[in-house]
């Protein structure tokens, strides 16, 4: 990340009029990449979706830096238990940064504590960025079908791939 601080915590219903905020500082193609639909605003529910956790089922973790939100990440625990739908917004400013590789990373961390093997998630073909972010992880799965990549991401991370090699 850069030199400004940047933390990461969970998130919580509290965080509402902060994540507004950081929608509101993000580019319309932003808020369609990582909804799938052009939001003028975000809807409440989805609000609520995105502050809502209980560090198991369910969890969604905050970028904050001067401040301010600016940064999103969050996991749905799927079917059998050790598969979750992953998601993450990083506000433009905030972009290549690093802040999206943190939260990740962290969200996988939480997941991997809660007994989560695999993320999922649908990217659009045009968001390279998270294409490229989800390549952090060794052995991440690409489908292509209609313009939407779905994404398999097993929680290694690439170096501890080589640990593991090279310890057999």
């Amino acid at each position: 990340m850069n030199d400004e601080q940047v933390s990461i915590r969970s998130a919580t219903p509290h965080d509402g009029e902060g994540l507004r905020a950081m929608f509101a500082r993000s580019s319309t193609e932003t808020i369609y990449l990582r909804f799938h639909i052009p939001f003028p605003e975000v809807p409440e529910w989805m609000m609520a979706l995105m502050s809502d956790t209980d560090h198991q089922e369910k969890e969604a973790l905050v970028s904050v830096a001067e401040g301010r939100i600016v940064g999103h990440a969050m996991y749905v625990r799927l079917g059998d238990g050790t598969e979750a739908d992953m998601a993450i917004i990083v506000e433009d400013r905030w972009q290549s940064k690093g802040v999206g590789k943190a939260l990740l990373s962290e969200l996988a961390h939480r997941a991997r504590l809660q007994g989560i093997e695999t993320f999922t998630a649908e990217v659009l073909e045009t968001n390279r960025p998270m294409l490229a972010l989800a390549a952090m992880f060794a052995g991440t799965g690409y489908s292509l079908k209609g313009g939407v990549f779905h994404l398999r991401v097993p929680l290694r991370m690439a170096s501890e791939v080589r640990t593991l090699r090279r310890a057999a």
